[in-house]
């Protein structure tokens, strides 16, 4: 009776092994990079002298708050006389129409008064845009990854000043072999462990590549969390499942 109880132990030890080996076979691994769609260098569009700086690395932020503030009087100062020009070349072509309408000078001065008009008006919005970009506002919520310079040092237009990374859902990069395009699809569910954290996060793919690498054949895919997580940041690194 023993011996036929070892037999019986036996076999069913060899089936639930075999059993566990499919079951570890369904299961797929490859690794990700957390990386946001939102994240950006932001440089000047004019030359300038900085004259505050709000936000410090590492410091959270709203959509429309200002990141760096430029010294803006010159331009200011041409504003106003642009404002000037603009409104001696209205009284001007306001005289013209009324002199015209008393056959004191013909139509062509009154173009010309319209002329000066119309380019005063577009220096004007050109003026104003500048103004506009005398303080850098941010796109979109976020947190300070980098700065760049310095309050009151003088910059170059297009020179990068501040480096943001949105506070919204993340996504992580992926890439995995060509072959398993004939189950992957968009919105597969998938499990992420990450590194640093030693925590598994839910997401689902977003998209996948529209081109395969040759040389590796593999493919890249990106994926979303399904929820926000306040530990996560961008560069941190897991093992994806797919089950």
């Amino acid at each position: 009776m023993t011996h036929y109880l070892k037999v019986f132990s036996l076999i069913i030890l060899i089936l639930f092994s075999k059993n566990v080996l499919a079951y570890s076979e369904n299961i797929l691994t490859t690794r990700a990079l957390v990386s946001s769609d939102e994240q950006a260098i932001l440089s000047s569009e004019i030359d300038g002298r900085i004259i505050e700086i709000p936000l410090k690395m590492g410091q959270k932020f709203s959509k429309g708050e200002t990141l760096i503030a430029f010294d803006c009087n010159l331009l200011e100062a041409q504003h106003q006389a642009v404002e000037a020009s603009l409104n001696s070349a209205q009284i001007t072509l306001k005289s013209n129409v009324e002199l015209a309408q008393m056959r004191s000078i013909g139509i062509y001065e009154v173009e010309l008064a319209q002329a000066a008009v119309d380019r005063a008006e577009a220096e004007l919005l050109i003026s104003s845009l500048n103004i506009k970009r005398c303080s850098i506002k941010a796109p979109y919520n976020g947190q300070v990854a980098n700065v760049f310079v310095k309050s009151f040092e003088s910059i170059d237009r297009q020179q990068p000043l501040i480096e943001i990374i949105g506070t919204g859902i993340l996504e992580a990069r992926l890439m995995v072999p060509s072959k398993w395009m004939n189950w992957m699809e968009v919105g597969l569910p998938i499990s992420i462990l990450i590194d640093e954290t030693n925590q598994s996060y839910a997401a689902r793919i977003e998209a996948i590549g529209a081109n395969i690498d040759p040389v590796s054949q593999t493919i890249d895919l990106r994926a979303k969390f399904i929820m926000k997580h306040d530990e996560l940041l961008p560069g941190m690194s897991g093992t994806v499942t797919f089950e």
